[in-house]
């Protein structure tokens, strides 16, 4: 898994965690940029493998912090692409007319970080558990062929909202641009795998938690647009770069979150293995 962390220093590091301990890439060459990591990603298991052994081995992690993993250029998001929570919500999804939005980067936190409420904030607050995919290449009217190929790698993302907010600007017509990207609402890792790397795609299961209690759970096979698909129907309206990023979605189940609750994205495999890890973030919300 491709990470990225911050020495005692204060020098952000692309890190690879491997069965022999964690190597350092960028000592290694690899460029800071997102679209450089995910060219890395999306190179054959060959070349990989020989970029990580030139890597050295960090010694000890002992003061290091993990940010996110790397800064993208665009965060594109599907609204109720999963078809459940689209009904919860009283409207009928279409594969007719894809549902996207944008956030923000500065408005994600890194994996394990806490999320601040502000006390003037009204109205709740919920988790929303997504995959998340990178792309490797541009994209401009692509085939769903070539979107499939241009994608990278995957990690986990919580498309955190404020959906008192967002109902308000809903009944005004207006877009959900300020309940999507208050700071901190919203997080992407705890790192990158490439996307060769994420097999039995209908059997995985997207689960979100919430101290410890499942709330969300799906398979990915409900998703309505593939990640293909999705990303060809995006590239007929805007060019997508190497770097951007897509969140794809959550599975129904979401609830208000609380001060001091403990949300979870995690990618189960039937073998019971979780093969993006787990992607946390505790919520600090004042009490009224």
């Amino acid at each position: 898994m491709l990470t990225r962390a911050i020495d005692p220093e204060g020098r952000a590091h692309w890190l690879w965690e491997a069965a022999d301990g964690v190597h350092n890439l960028s000592l290694a060459g690899l460029p800071s940029e997102l679209a450089e990591a995910a060219r890395f990603l999306a190179s054959d298991s060959e070349s990989r493998d020989a970029r990580i052994a030139q890597a050295p081995l960090v010694p000890t992690q002992d003061g290091w912090a993990p940010i996110l993993p790397g800064r993208p250029g665009k965060i594109l998001c599907l609204g109720r692409n999963f078809p459940a929570p689209a009904h919860e919500m009283g409207t009928k999804p279409s594969l007719e007319d894809l549902l996207w939005f944008s956030k923000f980067p500065e408005s994600c936190v890194a994996p394990s970080a806490p999320v601040p409420v502000p006390a003037w904030l009204k109205g709740r607050v919920d988790p929303e558990a997504e995959l998340v995919l990178v792309l490797r290449e541009d994209l401009h009217m692509a085939s769903e062929k070539r979107a499939a190929s241009a994608i990278a790698g995957w990690t986990l993302g919580n498309d955190l909202t404020a959906r008192g907010v967002q109902a308000s600007d809903k009944e005004k017509s207006w877009p959900w641009v300020r309940s999507k990207n208050l700071v901190g609402l919203g997080g992407y890792g705890p790192g990158w795998i490439p996307a060769d790397a994420l097999v039995g795609w209908d059997e995985l299961v997207l689960e979100g938690r919430v101290n410890g209690e499942l709330r969300q759970a799906a398979p990915l096979r409900d998703m309505l647009y593939s990640p293909a698909r999705a990303l060809a129907e995006l590239s007929r309206w805007l060019r997508l770069e190497a770097g951007d990023l897509l969140f794809l979605g959550t599975p129904p189940g979401v609830q208000p979150l609380h001060d001091q609750d403990l949300c979870q994205v995690r990618l189960l495999a039937p073998d019971g293995s979780l093969p993006l890890g787990t992607l946390t973030h505790q919520i600090l919300r004042p009490h009224a």
